[in-house]
């Protein structure tokens, strides 16, 4: 069963060599999106409560009331699941910062208003778990990324949509990938479009 408030264990990506074994492994066509370097969070809304869980189902909902707020605004639901990577950024510059200078947010217990003025984040989603009290696990991703899509209001520096393409091509994931390294991401996830939430048949390069 699926519960707004409960953590899940989070799907896990087979590490991959190159983009022609992660279509090997997922199949073709995929669907490619950025591996972006920062951390891994379920976003739970059940009307006005929130929930926030890492990797590892730690609650951290109190460590990010900034993210709570941008949620409100900028997604169109009061009742969700949704899985996405949250990366901090400098604010002087608007670029981003790599995972371990966000990483003690995660701990902190105290000073947290000035850690958010200090590093704030963004938010970049990829999957939606539940919506409006359905459970999306065993739905196809392609279905799942396209409800995301419609429920969310991109805005600079707060909520994106994780970048992707949808591809059968080598090439195109090559250059994709390549494209993911140069502005600053880890790589690309890959992803088969009829693929369920726990299913294998992802893969990150």
């Amino acid at each position: 069963s699926l519960n707004v408030g409960t953590p899940i264990k989070v799907m896990l990506f087979k590490k991959v060599e190159s983009v022609e074994e992660g279509f090997e492994v997922v199949g073709s066509p995929a669907i490619i999106d950025y591996k972006y370097d920062g951390f891994r969070l379920q976003i739970h809304r059940s009307n006005n409560k929130f929930k926030l869980f890492t990797r590892n189902l730690e609650d951290v909902t109190m460590q990010f009331p900034d993210i709570i707020e941008i949620v409100k605004k900028d997604i169109k639901s009061k009742n969700y699941i949704i899985d996405c990577e949250v990366v901090g950024y400098d604010k002087d510059t608007k670029t981003w910062k790599p995972f371990q200078e966000i990483s003690q947010r995660i701990k902190r217990k105290y000073g947290i208003t000035e850690m958010i003025k200090e590093v704030p984040v963004m938010i970049f989603a990829f999957d939606l778990i539940g919506l409006n009290g359905k459970n999306l696990i065993d739905v196809p991703f392609k279905d799942r990324r396209g409800k995301l899509s419609r429920i969310i209001n991109e805005a600079p520096f707060a909520l994106s949509l994780a970048k992707k393409i949808t591809t059968s091509s080598i090439e195109k994931g090559q250059k994709f990938y390549e494209e993911a390294l140069r502005i600053g991401a880890e790589g690309v996830m890959m992803k088969n479009l009829e693929g369920i939430y726990k299913q294998i048949g992802r893969a990150h390069v």
